[in-house]
C-alpha cells in the first residue's frame, strides 16, 4: 500500500535530501515539476466535473454525470451511485457505469446495501480498500459479476443528511486508489450534494406548477361554455 507521503505531492527540497550529482538533481526537479503539473491537471479536471454535474436540473442526468465524472477523475473502471431509501438503511436506486447491458442482465438485481456497501451506509465516511474481498464486511459478488478489487467510496450529503454513496472500483493503471483520489472524490461528492439538491428543488417546483395549472383548469370548468349546457328544443315544438 502506498504511504500518505507518496500521495501528498512532492516535499520541499532540503539540504539533507538534495541530490549531490547534478544529473540526479535535474531528474528530481523534473519529477517535481511533473508532479505539480499533474496536480494542476487534476484540479482543472475536478472544476470541469463540478461544472458538468451542476449544469443539469434533471435528477437522473445529474446522478449519471456524477458517476461518470467520478470514474474519469480517479481512473476507475467501474462506478456507481447508490441512493438511500426512506428507512436510511437500504438502497432504492443504483446508477452505475462500466458494465455492459449484457453484464447487467447476467448479474440480475442491483445491490440493496449489504457488505461493504452497507458499511458505508452505517458508517458514512470515506473508505478506501486495496481488495474488496479481503475486508471483514465483504458479502461477496453475485454470479456473473466481473471481478473487482480496489475500492473507493464516499457519502454524498445534502446539507447534513446522507443522500447516498458514491462508489468507485478497479483503479486503472495501479493496484489501488490513492489518498489524492480520495480527496478528489470527496470534493466531487460535496459538489454532487449541491447539484442533487438543486435538481430535487427544480423537480418539486415543476410538479407544483403543474398541479397549480391543473387545479386552475378544473376550477374553471363550471364557468366555461356560456349557455351551452341549456337543453335545445326539437324543431317545431312550441316554446
Amino acid at each position: 500500500m502506498e504511504s500518505d507521503r507518496d500521495n501528498e505531492g512532492p516535499t520541499p527540497l532540503r539540504p539533507g535530501n538534495v541530490a549531490q550529482d547534478p544529473d540526479e538533481l535535474l531528474d528530481e526537479l523534473r519529477s517535481r515539476a511533473q508532479a505539480s503539473t499533474r496536480a494542476q491537471e487534476r484540479m482543472t479536471a475536478l472544476l470541469d466535473a463540478v461544472m458538468a454535474v451542476t449544469a443539469d436540473l434533471e435528477l437522473s442526468e445529474v446522478l449519471s454525470r456524477i458517476v461518470r465524472s467520478g470514474c474519469e477523475l480517479v481512473d476507475a473502471k467501474y462506478g456507481a451511485m447508490g441512493v438511500l431509501g426512506p428507512d436510511r438503511e437500504h438502497l432504492v436506486e443504483f446508477v452505475s457505469r462500466g458494465l455492459t447491458a449484457e453484464e447487467h442482465e447476467a448479474i440480475g438485481d442491483v445491490p440493496t446495501g449489504r457488505g461493504v456497501l452497507g458499511l458505508l451506509i452505517n458508517e458514512p465516511r470515506p473508505l478506501r480498500l486495496s481488495d474488496l474481498s479481503a475486508h471483514p464486511s465483504s458479502y461477496g459478488f453475485p454470479p456473473n459479476h466481473p471481478p473487482m478489487h480496489s475500492f473507493l467510496g464516499t457519502p454524498v450529503r445534502i446539507r447534513d443528511q446522507v443522500f447516498g454513496n458514491l462508489y468507485m472500483t478497479e483503479k486503472q493503471g495501479a493496484t489501488e486508489f490513492t489518498t489524492d483520489d480520495e480527496a478528489i472524490l470527496v470534493a466531487l461528492a460535496a459538489a454532487a450534494g449541491i447539484a442533487i439538491e438543486n435538481a430535487r428543488q427544480y423537480a418539486w417546483s415543476r410538479r407544483r406548477s403543474q398541479w397549480t395549472q391543473t387545479a386552475g383548469e378544473v376550477t374553471a370548468l363550471p364557468f366555461q361554455g356560456g349557455g351551452q349546457g341549456r337543453a335545445r328544443r326539437p324543431a317545431g315544438h312550441p316554446p
